[in-house]
Protein backbone atom coordinates (compact mmCIF):
# COMPACT_ATOMS: atom_id res chain seq x y z
CA UNK A 1 0.00 0.00 0.00
CA UNK A 2 2.22 2.88 1.19
CA UNK A 3 5.08 1.10 2.59
CA UNK A 4 6.00 -0.56 -1.14
CA UNK A 5 5.06 2.50 -2.63
CA UNK A 6 8.61 3.99 -3.74
CA UNK A 7 9.78 0.28 -4.07
CA UNK A 8 7.34 0.03 -6.87
CA UNK A 9 9.07 2.79 -9.22
CA UNK A 10 12.44 1.68 -8.57
CA UNK A 11 13.09 0.89 -12.32
CA UNK A 12 11.47 4.17 -13.10
CA UNK A 13 14.22 7.29 -14.14
CA UNK A 14 11.13 10.10 -14.03
CA UNK A 15 11.58 12.74 -11.89
CA UNK A 16 10.50 11.90 -8.21
CA UNK A 17 11.87 15.55 -6.94
CA UNK A 18 12.42 18.99 -7.90
CA UNK A 19 14.73 20.98 -6.84
CA UNK A 20 16.81 24.56 -7.63
CA UNK A 21 20.41 22.14 -6.68
CA UNK A 22 19.10 18.89 -8.21
CA UNK A 23 16.69 16.73 -9.48
CA UNK A 24 16.04 13.24 -8.03
CA UNK A 25 14.91 10.47 -9.84
CA UNK A 26 12.21 7.80 -8.64
CA UNK A 27 15.21 5.43 -9.09
CA UNK A 28 17.66 7.38 -7.48
CA UNK A 29 15.34 7.74 -4.46
CA UNK A 30 14.47 4.25 -4.08
CA UNK A 31 18.34 3.39 -4.59
CA UNK A 32 19.25 6.02 -2.12
CA UNK A 33 16.30 4.28 0.75
CA UNK A 34 17.28 0.78 -0.20
CA UNK A 35 21.36 1.84 0.91
CA UNK A 36 19.81 3.14 4.63
CA UNK A 37 17.56 0.60 5.23
CA UNK A 38 20.82 -1.69 6.01
CA UNK A 39 21.59 0.21 9.14
CA UNK A 40 18.42 -1.67 10.78
CA UNK A 41 18.59 -5.05 12.16
CA UNK A 42 16.31 -7.21 11.38
CA UNK A 43 13.48 -7.90 14.28
CA UNK A 44 10.65 -9.23 15.27
CA UNK A 45 9.90 -6.15 17.39
CA UNK A 46 8.39 -2.83 15.81
CA UNK A 47 11.00 -0.42 16.47
CA UNK A 48 10.93 3.16 16.01
CA UNK A 49 12.98 5.90 14.17
CA UNK A 50 13.32 9.48 14.48
CA UNK A 51 14.14 11.41 11.31
CA UNK A 52 15.23 14.62 11.88
CA UNK A 53 16.32 16.54 8.78
CA UNK A 54 14.87 19.32 6.45
CA UNK A 55 12.88 19.49 3.77
CA UNK A 56 15.16 17.52 0.99
CA UNK A 57 15.98 14.12 -0.81
CA UNK A 58 17.53 12.60 1.68
CA UNK A 59 14.44 13.45 4.23
CA UNK A 60 12.11 11.05 1.43
CA UNK A 61 14.71 8.46 1.21
CA UNK A 62 15.41 7.83 5.47
CA UNK A 63 11.32 7.96 5.70
CA UNK A 64 11.10 5.21 2.94
CA UNK A 65 14.35 3.20 4.35
CA UNK A 66 12.20 3.43 7.89
CA UNK A 67 8.99 1.90 6.64
CA UNK A 68 10.25 -0.51 4.26
CA UNK A 69 11.93 -2.01 7.25
CA UNK A 70 8.97 -2.42 8.74
CA UNK A 71 9.65 0.16 11.71
CA UNK A 72 7.30 3.21 12.92
CA UNK A 73 8.52 6.43 11.12
CA UNK A 74 8.95 9.24 13.63
CA UNK A 75 9.15 12.91 11.41
CA UNK A 76 10.63 15.90 13.15
CA UNK A 77 10.81 19.64 12.52
CA UNK A 78 14.40 20.30 12.23
CA UNK A 79 13.44 24.17 13.75
CA UNK A 80 13.69 22.09 17.29
CA UNK A 81 15.97 23.17 19.90
CA UNK A 82 18.46 20.96 21.36
CA UNK A 83 15.76 21.44 24.44
CA UNK A 84 12.89 20.61 22.24
CA UNK A 85 14.28 17.37 20.71
CA UNK A 86 15.26 15.84 24.16
CA UNK A 87 11.84 16.17 25.15
CA UNK A 88 10.40 14.20 22.89
CA UNK A 89 13.98 11.97 22.53
CA UNK A 90 13.10 11.17 26.30
CA UNK A 91 9.50 10.74 25.65
CA UNK A 92 10.00 7.95 22.73
CA UNK A 93 11.97 5.18 22.68
CA UNK A 94 13.77 5.82 19.56
CA UNK A 95 16.37 3.37 18.48
CA UNK A 96 17.67 5.58 15.53
CA UNK A 97 18.18 8.76 14.75
CA UNK A 98 18.42 9.63 10.77
CA UNK A 99 20.11 12.94 9.99
CA UNK A 100 22.40 15.20 8.05
CA UNK A 101 25.45 15.97 9.15
CA UNK A 102 24.46 19.99 9.69
CA UNK A 103 22.14 18.94 12.15
CA UNK A 104 24.13 15.77 13.89
CA UNK A 105 25.90 17.58 16.56
CA UNK A 106 21.92 18.72 17.45
CA UNK A 107 21.08 15.34 17.91
CA UNK A 108 24.51 14.46 20.19
CA UNK A 109 23.25 17.67 22.62
CA UNK A 110 19.76 16.51 22.93
CA UNK A 111 20.38 12.50 23.27
CA UNK A 112 22.26 13.59 26.20
CA UNK A 113 19.32 12.98 29.46
CA UNK A 114 17.79 9.59 27.36
CA UNK A 115 18.51 6.46 29.64
CA UNK A 116 19.10 4.66 26.87
CA UNK A 117 20.66 7.03 24.07
CA UNK A 118 19.75 5.94 20.06
CA UNK A 119 22.18 5.77 17.49
CA UNK A 120 22.65 8.74 15.25
CA UNK A 121 23.03 8.10 11.63
CA UNK A 122 24.21 10.61 9.31
CA UNK A 123 22.66 10.13 5.90
CA UNK A 124 25.01 11.17 4.06
CA UNK A 125 27.82 9.01 4.57
CA UNK A 126 25.56 5.52 3.17
CA UNK A 127 25.06 7.65 -0.65
CA UNK A 128 28.54 6.16 -1.64
CA UNK A 129 28.07 2.81 -0.88
CA UNK A 130 27.55 0.08 -3.45
CA UNK A 131 24.14 -0.76 -5.09
CA UNK A 132 22.30 -2.71 -2.60
CA UNK A 133 18.80 -5.07 -2.65
CA UNK A 134 16.05 -4.24 -0.21
CA UNK A 135 13.25 -6.29 0.95
CA UNK A 136 9.93 -4.62 1.97
CA UNK A 137 9.30 -6.41 5.55
CA UNK A 138 5.58 -7.41 5.58
CA UNK A 139 3.64 -5.38 8.96
CA UNK A 140 0.22 -5.60 10.29
CA UNK A 141 -1.16 -2.60 8.06
CA UNK A 142 -3.33 -2.13 11.67
CA UNK A 143 0.24 -1.40 13.27
CA UNK A 144 1.81 2.46 14.33
CA UNK A 145 3.44 3.29 11.00
CA UNK A 146 3.55 6.93 11.39
CA UNK A 147 4.35 8.62 14.91
CA UNK A 148 3.00 13.05 14.39
CA UNK A 149 3.51 15.56 16.78
CA UNK A 150 -0.17 17.07 17.81
CA UNK A 151 0.59 19.21 20.45
CA UNK A 152 1.80 20.17 23.71
CA UNK A 153 -1.35 20.68 25.90
CA UNK A 154 -0.56 21.36 29.57
CA UNK A 155 3.49 20.45 28.46
CA UNK A 156 2.31 16.95 28.14
CA UNK A 157 3.60 15.66 24.67
CA UNK A 158 0.35 13.79 22.24
CA UNK A 159 1.77 12.16 19.62
CA UNK A 160 -0.77 10.58 17.14
CA UNK A 161 -0.48 7.29 16.44
CA UNK A 162 -1.40 6.51 12.54
CA UNK A 163 -1.40 3.14 10.27
CA UNK A 164 -0.54 2.37 7.05
CA UNK A 165 -4.68 1.69 6.85
CA UNK A 166 -5.33 4.83 7.88
CA UNK A 167 -2.92 6.82 5.40
CA UNK A 168 -4.00 4.52 2.46
CA UNK A 169 -7.42 5.29 2.88
CA UNK A 170 -7.09 9.01 3.06
CA UNK A 171 -4.20 8.71 0.14
CA UNK A 172 -6.90 6.62 -1.87
CA UNK A 173 -10.08 9.36 -0.96
CA UNK A 174 -7.38 12.82 -1.67
CA UNK A 175 -6.79 10.90 -5.74
CA UNK A 176 -10.16 10.10 -6.52
CA UNK A 177 -11.52 13.45 -5.06
CA UNK A 178 -8.80 15.72 -7.48
CA UNK A 179 -10.08 14.92 -10.57
CA UNK A 180 -7.14 14.69 -12.74
CA UNK A 181 -9.06 13.12 -15.96
CA UNK A 182 -12.05 15.25 -15.78
CA UNK A 183 -9.81 18.19 -15.52
CA UNK A 184 -7.62 16.99 -18.40
CA UNK A 185 -4.44 17.43 -16.07
CA UNK A 186 -2.37 14.79 -18.55
CA UNK A 187 0.78 15.28 -16.56
CA UNK A 188 0.59 16.74 -12.94
CA UNK A 189 3.46 18.79 -11.20
CA UNK A 190 3.44 19.61 -7.46
CA UNK A 191 4.63 22.32 -5.50
CA UNK A 192 4.29 21.70 -1.76
CA UNK A 193 4.15 24.49 0.30
CA UNK A 194 4.03 22.58 3.64
CA UNK A 195 6.32 21.00 5.29
CA UNK A 196 7.31 17.13 4.42
CA UNK A 197 7.31 15.64 8.46
CA UNK A 198 3.98 17.24 8.84
CA UNK A 199 0.71 14.95 7.93
CA UNK A 200 -0.49 17.35 5.33
CA UNK A 201 3.23 17.08 3.26
CA UNK A 202 3.09 13.42 3.64
CA UNK A 203 -0.53 13.19 2.18
CA UNK A 204 1.09 14.71 -0.64
CA UNK A 205 4.06 13.53 -0.94
CA UNK A 206 2.45 9.79 -0.66
CA UNK A 207 -0.24 10.95 -3.15
CA UNK A 208 2.33 11.77 -5.75
CA UNK A 209 5.16 9.16 -5.56
CA UNK A 210 1.75 7.16 -5.96
CA UNK A 211 1.27 8.11 -8.93
CA UNK A 212 4.39 9.29 -9.86
CA UNK A 213 3.87 12.81 -9.93
CA UNK A 214 7.12 15.58 -9.65
CA UNK A 215 7.50 17.19 -6.29
CA UNK A 216 8.25 20.28 -5.19
CA UNK A 217 8.69 20.81 -1.95
CA UNK A 218 9.18 24.35 -0.93
CA UNK A 219 8.20 25.11 2.52
CA UNK A 220 11.12 26.59 3.76
CA UNK A 221 11.22 29.94 2.86
CA UNK A 222 8.88 30.44 1.18
CA UNK A 223 7.89 33.31 -1.15
CA UNK A 224 5.31 33.83 -3.80
CA UNK A 225 7.94 34.92 -6.56
CA UNK A 226 9.72 31.66 -5.44
CA UNK A 227 5.95 29.51 -6.65
CA UNK A 228 5.72 31.78 -9.77
CA UNK A 229 9.51 30.97 -10.71
CA UNK A 230 8.82 27.00 -10.14
CA UNK A 231 5.93 27.10 -11.89
CA UNK A 232 8.09 28.26 -15.23
CA UNK A 233 11.06 26.77 -14.47
CA UNK A 234 9.41 23.04 -13.62
CA UNK A 235 5.91 23.36 -15.34
CA UNK A 236 4.02 23.06 -11.89
CA UNK A 237 0.55 22.03 -12.39
CA UNK A 238 -0.45 21.55 -8.87
CA UNK A 239 0.09 23.46 -5.98
CA UNK A 240 -0.80 22.34 -1.66
CA UNK A 241 -0.12 24.19 1.00
CA UNK A 242 -1.04 26.87 3.52
CA UNK A 243 -3.01 29.19 2.98
CA UNK A 244 -0.36 32.27 3.07
CA UNK A 245 0.32 31.77 -1.00
CA UNK A 246 -3.82 32.60 -1.66
CA UNK A 247 -3.33 35.69 1.16
CA UNK A 248 -0.16 36.91 -1.21
CA UNK A 249 -1.93 36.38 -4.55
CA UNK A 250 -4.41 38.13 -3.60
CA UNK A 251 -2.12 41.04 -1.63
CA UNK A 252 -1.12 41.28 -5.31
CA UNK A 253 -3.63 41.42 -7.56
CA UNK A 254 -3.27 43.51 -10.62
CA UNK A 255 0.40 43.57 -10.76
CA UNK A 256 2.45 42.09 -13.73
CA UNK A 257 3.80 38.59 -13.08
CA UNK A 258 7.44 38.31 -14.54
CA UNK A 259 6.56 34.84 -15.30
CA UNK A 260 4.90 31.95 -17.21
CA UNK A 261 2.79 31.03 -14.92
CA UNK A 262 0.23 29.25 -17.20
CA UNK A 263 0.82 25.89 -16.15
CA UNK A 264 -0.66 26.29 -12.87
CA UNK A 265 -4.40 24.67 -12.92
CA UNK A 266 -4.59 24.03 -8.94
CA UNK A 267 -4.63 25.63 -5.81
CA UNK A 268 -5.22 23.88 -2.59
CA UNK A 269 -5.17 24.67 1.22
CA UNK A 270 -4.98 23.29 4.34
CA UNK A 271 -4.61 24.41 7.97
CA UNK A 272 -6.16 27.42 8.44
CA UNK A 273 -9.15 29.33 6.90
CA UNK A 274 -8.33 31.56 3.86
CA UNK A 275 -9.81 35.44 4.92
CA UNK A 276 -13.03 35.88 3.26
CA UNK A 277 -13.91 36.85 -0.23
CA UNK A 278 -10.12 35.85 -1.04
CA UNK A 279 -10.86 32.47 -3.04
CA UNK A 280 -13.50 34.49 -4.74
CA UNK A 281 -11.09 37.22 -5.80
CA UNK A 282 -8.52 34.45 -6.98
CA UNK A 283 -11.01 32.66 -9.11
CA UNK A 284 -12.16 35.29 -11.03
CA UNK A 285 -8.43 36.67 -11.82
CA UNK A 286 -7.60 33.66 -12.44
CA UNK A 287 -9.95 31.35 -14.47
CA UNK A 288 -7.79 28.76 -15.48
CA UNK A 289 -7.07 27.76 -11.67
CA UNK A 290 -9.27 26.37 -9.38
CA UNK A 291 -9.20 27.04 -6.17
CA UNK A 292 -10.31 25.45 -2.93
CA UNK A 293 -9.63 24.47 1.06
CA UNK A 294 -10.16 21.07 2.24
CA UNK A 295 -10.38 20.25 6.45
CA UNK A 296 -8.73 17.99 8.66
CA UNK A 297 -6.32 17.42 11.34
CA UNK A 298 -3.01 15.33 12.02
CA UNK A 299 -5.45 12.89 14.00
CA UNK A 300 -7.58 12.03 11.16
CA UNK A 301 -4.75 11.20 8.60
CA UNK A 302 -5.50 14.38 8.01
CA UNK A 303 -8.55 14.74 5.53
CA UNK A 304 -12.05 14.81 6.65
CA UNK A 305 -13.78 17.01 4.24
CA UNK A 306 -12.54 18.30 0.61
CA UNK A 307 -14.29 18.93 -2.66
CA UNK A 308 -14.84 16.34 -5.23
CA UNK A 309 -13.29 17.05 -8.36
CA UNK A 310 -14.45 20.96 -7.80
CA UNK A 311 -16.12 23.50 -5.94
CA UNK A 312 -18.99 25.48 -7.55
CA UNK A 313 -18.47 29.16 -7.36
CA UNK A 314 -20.91 29.83 -4.39
CA UNK A 315 -19.61 27.23 -2.03
CA UNK A 316 -16.27 28.79 -2.17
CA UNK A 317 -16.08 29.60 1.72
CA UNK A 318 -17.05 26.08 2.04
CA UNK A 319 -14.13 22.97 2.90
CA UNK A 320 -16.25 20.72 0.53
CA UNK A 321 -17.94 17.56 1.14
CA UNK A 322 -17.38 14.84 4.01
CA UNK A 323 -14.83 11.67 2.41
CA UNK A 324 -16.94 8.56 0.93
CA UNK A 325 -16.63 6.60 4.08
CA UNK A 326 -16.26 8.94 6.57
CA UNK A 327 -19.38 10.11 9.12
CA UNK A 328 -19.36 13.51 9.77
CA UNK A 329 -21.91 15.21 12.32
CA UNK A 330 -21.68 18.05 14.66
CA UNK A 331 -22.21 17.71 18.10
CA UNK A 332 -24.89 20.63 20.00
CA UNK A 333 -26.20 20.98 23.19
CA UNK A 334 -29.30 19.07 22.10
CA UNK A 335 -27.56 16.14 20.42
CA UNK A 336 -25.53 15.18 17.46
CA UNK A 337 -26.62 15.95 14.17
CA UNK A 338 -26.61 16.49 10.32
CA UNK A 339 -28.77 18.77 9.74
CA UNK A 340 -28.47 22.24 8.37
CA UNK A 341 -27.63 24.88 9.23
CA UNK A 342 -27.13 24.17 12.67
CA UNK A 343 -23.94 25.49 14.50
CA UNK A 344 -21.73 22.34 16.62
CA UNK A 345 -18.39 21.07 17.02
CA UNK A 346 -17.45 18.52 14.21
CA UNK A 347 -16.99 15.14 14.70
CA UNK A 348 -15.66 12.31 12.38
CA UNK A 349 -15.73 8.32 12.28
CA UNK A 350 -14.18 6.19 9.82
CA UNK A 351 -10.70 4.58 8.35
CA UNK A 352 -9.01 7.70 8.46
CA UNK A 353 -9.14 8.07 12.19
CA UNK A 354 -6.15 7.56 14.56
CA UNK A 355 -5.32 4.53 16.02
CA UNK A 356 -4.66 7.16 19.67
CA UNK A 357 -1.99 9.04 21.05
CA UNK A 358 1.15 6.60 21.78
CA UNK A 359 1.42 6.20 25.44
CA UNK A 360 -1.10 8.83 26.66
CA UNK A 361 -4.85 7.13 27.34
CA UNK A 362 -5.86 10.24 28.77
CA UNK A 363 -5.78 12.22 25.89
CA UNK A 364 -7.13 9.58 23.16
CA UNK A 365 -9.77 9.18 26.11
CA UNK A 366 -10.75 13.19 25.42
CA UNK A 367 -11.01 13.15 21.89
CA UNK A 368 -11.88 9.45 21.41
CA UNK A 369 -15.41 8.12 22.33
CA UNK A 370 -16.74 5.33 20.50
CA UNK A 371 -14.55 5.54 17.87
CA UNK A 372 -15.71 9.42 16.96
CA UNK A 373 -13.04 11.83 16.61
CA UNK A 374 -13.86 15.08 18.81
CA UNK A 375 -12.14 17.95 16.52
CA UNK A 376 -12.78 20.65 18.78
CA UNK A 377 -13.64 22.59 15.42
CA UNK A 378 -17.00 24.32 15.48
CA UNK A 379 -18.59 24.85 11.80
CA UNK A 380 -21.99 23.69 10.34
CA UNK A 381 -23.48 22.02 6.77
CA UNK A 382 -25.49 23.94 4.40
CA UNK A 383 -28.80 22.53 2.64
CA UNK A 384 -26.30 20.42 -0.22
CA UNK A 385 -24.20 19.16 2.34
CA UNK A 386 -21.23 21.02 2.15
CA UNK A 387 -19.01 21.89 5.32
CA UNK A 388 -18.35 25.52 6.52
CA UNK A 389 -15.76 25.82 9.74
CA UNK A 390 -16.28 29.02 11.95
CA UNK A 391 -13.53 28.65 14.51
CA UNK A 392 -11.56 26.64 16.72
CA UNK A 393 -12.49 25.27 20.42
CA UNK A 394 -9.14 24.68 21.43
CA UNK A 395 -6.01 26.89 21.45
CA UNK A 396 -3.97 25.98 18.60
CA UNK A 397 -2.11 28.96 17.03
CA UNK A 398 -1.37 28.59 13.50
CA UNK A 399 2.12 30.33 12.20
CA UNK A 400 3.47 29.92 8.86
CA UNK A 401 1.76 26.19 8.37
CA UNK A 402 3.26 25.35 11.83
CA UNK A 403 0.75 24.08 14.70
CA UNK A 404 2.09 26.22 18.09
CA UNK A 405 -0.04 25.53 21.55
CA UNK A 406 0.36 28.05 24.02
CA UNK A 407 0.40 25.62 26.84
CA UNK A 408 3.78 23.89 25.28
CA UNK A 409 5.57 27.52 25.41
CA UNK A 410 3.94 28.57 28.52
CA UNK A 411 5.39 25.11 30.09
CA UNK A 412 8.96 26.16 29.11
CA UNK A 413 8.89 29.89 30.20
CA UNK A 414 7.71 28.84 33.31
CA UNK A 415 10.94 26.06 33.76
CA UNK A 416 13.01 28.84 33.15
CA UNK A 417 14.43 31.34 35.91
CA UNK A 418 12.73 34.24 33.91
CA UNK A 419 9.25 33.72 34.36
CA UNK A 420 6.75 33.77 37.93
CA UNK A 421 3.58 33.45 35.15
CA UNK A 422 2.99 33.88 31.25
CA UNK A 423 0.24 33.57 29.24
CA UNK A 424 0.79 32.97 25.21
CA UNK A 425 -2.09 34.06 22.71
CA UNK A 426 -2.25 35.44 19.34
CA UNK A 427 -2.50 38.53 17.10
CA UNK A 428 -3.45 38.51 13.67
CA UNK A 429 -1.10 41.56 12.20
CA UNK A 430 -2.04 40.32 8.85
CA UNK A 431 -4.95 38.26 7.15
CA UNK A 432 -4.28 35.11 7.33
CA UNK A 433 -0.85 35.31 9.34
CA UNK A 434 -0.89 34.91 13.17
CA UNK A 435 1.63 35.89 15.38
CA UNK A 436 2.84 34.29 18.84
CA UNK A 437 2.56 36.60 22.03
CA UNK A 438 3.29 36.75 25.28
CA UNK A 439 2.01 38.41 29.00
CA UNK A 440 4.68 37.68 31.23
CA UNK A 441 4.80 38.41 35.18
CA UNK A 442 8.67 38.25 35.22
CA UNK A 443 10.40 36.72 38.30
CA UNK A 444 12.32 39.73 39.49
CA UNK A 445 12.44 43.52 38.88
CA UNK A 446 15.64 42.96 37.24
CA UNK A 447 14.39 40.84 34.13
CA UNK A 448 14.03 42.81 30.86
CA UNK A 449 11.97 41.82 27.59
CA UNK A 450 15.36 41.65 26.14
CA UNK A 451 16.73 38.72 28.09
CA UNK A 452 13.49 36.81 27.70
CA UNK A 453 13.43 36.88 23.88
CA UNK A 454 17.19 35.42 24.03
CA UNK A 455 15.75 32.66 26.15
CA UNK A 456 13.74 32.01 23.28
CA UNK A 457 16.32 32.54 20.51
CA UNK A 458 17.95 29.69 22.50
CA UNK A 459 15.65 27.62 23.74
CA UNK A 460 12.13 27.35 21.18
CA UNK A 461 12.00 26.89 17.69
CA UNK A 462 11.82 30.01 15.46
CA UNK A 463 8.03 30.14 14.83
CA UNK A 464 7.49 29.28 18.52
CA UNK A 465 8.76 32.57 19.72
CA UNK A 466 6.65 35.50 21.05
CA UNK A 467 7.54 38.31 18.46
CA UNK A 468 5.84 40.84 21.03
CA UNK A 469 6.27 40.53 24.96
CA UNK A 470 4.95 42.44 27.17
CA UNK A 471 5.77 42.94 31.05
CA UNK A 472 3.10 42.92 33.44
CA UNK A 473 2.22 42.58 37.11
CA UNK A 474 -0.71 40.50 36.88
CA UNK A 475 -2.69 38.03 34.61
CA UNK A 476 -6.33 37.71 34.96
CA UNK A 477 -7.95 34.13 36.20
CA UNK A 478 -11.24 32.07 35.88
CA UNK A 479 -12.58 31.02 38.71
CA UNK A 480 -10.70 28.00 39.08
CA UNK A 481 -7.61 30.07 39.01
CA UNK A 482 -6.77 29.27 35.41
CA UNK A 483 -5.20 32.00 33.50
CA UNK A 484 -7.71 33.50 31.53
CA UNK A 485 -7.86 32.80 27.24
CA UNK A 486 -9.31 36.20 26.26
CA UNK A 487 -6.95 37.70 24.18
CA UNK A 488 -6.10 37.95 19.98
Amino acid sequence: MIRDALYKRKDQDIAALLGDQESVSYKELALRAAKLQTVFPDTSNQHIAAIFMSDETDFLASLFAVLQAGWTAFPLNDRLSSDELSDLLCYVPVQLILTSENLKQKCQNAISLCITPPQIVSVNCFYNMPQTSSEIKTVDPDTPMLLLSSSGTTGKVKLVQLSERNIAFTVHAYLEHMGYEKYQDPDPRYALGTPLFGIYGLLITFSCIIRGFPLLPMANNFTLDKLYRSAQEHSISHYDGGTLAAVLMDQTLGRPIPYDISTLRYFGFGGSKAPEGTLERLSAAFPQIRFWSGYGMTEASPLIAQPFQGLPADKLASVGLPLPGIEVLLKTEEGTTGEPDKLGEIIARGPNIMIGYYNNREATDEVLHNGWLHTGDIGYFDKDGYLYICGRKKNMILVRGFNVFPEEIETRLLNSALVKDCLIYYQTDKPGTETVCADIIPSGPEITTEMIYRWCEEHLADYKRPQHIRLTKTLEKTSTGKTKRSKE
